[in-house]
């Protein structure tokens, strides 16, 4: 029985540990066009595959209507610099569909509302943000033309 207890102690104190150093992210997605769409939500710790490229994230989750509020949720990040990316899938394919030239059709947001840059996506370095605790973002989509 003392034997057990040598090594319970360590692991309940790791765990305890991690507890308190894990952060939460809670992302309220702003402007949904369709109540019945799916929105993705993806965490980025680098800039490869962002914003687009969800087997890069970090993080995934679908958001759910809490309280009349669209939310995705991260728990048990890191204390550094993240960005998030939304798309919201309108017509159930699963993917961002653009159109010939890779604009955006369906909508889509990014941390710190980053546009568009004039040849592409939003830069990963203007949707990053620093997550020291636990923290709620707010991302609001932009309308596909």
């Amino acid at each position: 029985m003392f034997r057990r207890s040598k090594f319970i102690l360590p692991a309940v104190l790791i765990l305890w540990g991690y507890s308190l150093s894990a952060i939460d992210l809670e992302v309220e997605i702003l402007n949904r066009k369709q109540e019945n769409s799916k929105i993705s939500c993806a965490v980025f710790e680098t800039e490869q595959g962002f914003p687009t490229e969800s087997e890069k994230r970090l993080m995934g989750d679908t958001a759910k209507l809490e309280s009349g509020k669209t939310i995705c949720r991260f728990s048990g990040l890191s204390k550094k610099s993240y960005a998030v990316s939304v798309m919201e899938d309108l017509n159930g394919n699963g993917k961002m569909d653009s159109t010939f030239v890779g604009f955006p059709k369906e909508p889509w947001g990014v941390s710190n509302d980053a546009p568009m840059q004039t040849f592409g996506p939003p830069k990963f370095t203007e949707a990053l943000f620093l997550l020291t605790e636990n923290k709620r973002i707010q991302i609001k989509l932009n309308q596909a033309k």
